[in-house]
């Protein structure tokens, strides 16, 4: 006999947990080892010998660490939704009222009519990978700021000593610590042998590097082969946006940007290059420029191009061709 679903909905905040489970108040546990613990047995109890779904939103590192304890547990499943979907869903309900015990609700109905797809945690290696590509893009920020304030500080008249060398001794310490972190990023690159196959694999294309494998990698992760063409580049806010209705509302088209911001700006700059240097993407942006396309329009649709590229490399196990075109 096939076991049923026993859905509950959970808003994960800092500190505190409110779980909605229905036919029942939703009630609240601290976030902590002892808490989830508490917060498993009851929702155990409740759901008997049903298949437990939890539902969540992506709150970052503290869904993520909820999702991360409980995806152990036999018997248990859980979703990580797009916060958009349940506002949107919260909206539907015309839902006027917004608490955690409200939120928690709206999730568990929506996880209910829905039925979200269950999810998976990304490797540890890959974790780890996107947490080191995260510091080094951290620091790489703060230097160039650091750099800009130093060349600024030139211009100053009677520039106090003690300015100079502060400046001076922040820039230091910031290239030396990008450089341990990229050492690390390569060290793990290197050792990790999935992670050292596609990096292999990536940068076979011309265009990519290694900086830019990097990131795609870190910030793509279980995306680039798991899922399909369609569903990658809507996670990669990359998916065209059509706005017409009957007659008189004809709006321009233009990409969701509803994605990883940070996936889909790891793209650019290897687009860029290979727009003039790769044979396959050269000949798809010069044939869109000479249809009329502007040149913004042109590259965003590279972009596409590229990360589909790079699904269909890591997908097959077979480096780049530009003589052969699979998947795309």
């Amino acid at each position: 006999m096939t076991k049923q679903r026993f859905y509950v909905g959970l808003d994960v905040g800092q500190s505190e947990v409110v779980m909605a489970m229905p036919g029942q108040k939703p009630c609240s546990f601290a976030f902590t080892k002892a808490g989830v613990k508490s917060l498993i047995q009851k929702a155990r109890g409740a759901a008997s010998d049903n298949i437990l779904h939890f539902c969540m939103e992506a709150t970052g590192v503290y869904s993520e660490a909820l999702a991360v304890q409980l995806v152990t547990i036999p018997e248990v499943v859980i979703s990580i939704v797009n916060p958009a979907q349940i506002t949107a869903f919260a909206k539907a309900q015309l839902r006027r009222t917004k608490t955690d015990q409200v939120d928690a609700q709206v999730i568990l109905a929506f996880a209910q009519s829905q039925h979200p797809h269950p999810w998976q945690p990304t490797a540890k290696p890959l974790r780890q990978l996107r947490q080191l590509v995260a510091q080094r893009d951290a620091l790489q920020d703060m230097l160039r700021q650091c750099l800009n304030r130093q060349h600024t500080q030139t211009y100053v008249p009677d520039l106090p000593v003690e300015v100079k060398k502060s400046q001076a001794t922040m820039v230091k310490k910031l290239q030396i610590e990008m450089a341990r972190i990229e050492k690390a990023m390569n060290t793990l690159c290197q050792q990790d042998p999935q992670i050292s196959v596609h990096m292999q694999l990536l940068c076979s294309i011309s265009g990519v590097g290694i900086i830019s494998a990097t990131h795609v990698l870190a910030y793509g992760h279980s995306w680039l082969t798991d899922r399909t063409t369609r569903q990658l580049t809507a996670h990669a806010g990359l998916a065209p946006a059509q706005k017409q209705s009957g007659t008189s509302i004809h709006g321009k088209s233009h990409i969701a940007k509803q994605g990883n911001s940070q996936l889909r700006k790891a793209l650019y700059m290897p687009t860029l290059v290979a727009v003039y240097y790769n044979p396959v993407l050269k000949a798809k942006y010069q044939s869109l420029l000479a249809k009329g396309k502007p040149k913004k329009v042109a590259l965003v649709a590279c972009m596409r191009k590229l990360l589909i590229i790079m699904h269909a490399i890591l997908t097959t196990q077979k480096p780049f061709n530009p003589n052969l075109n699979p998947l795309t």
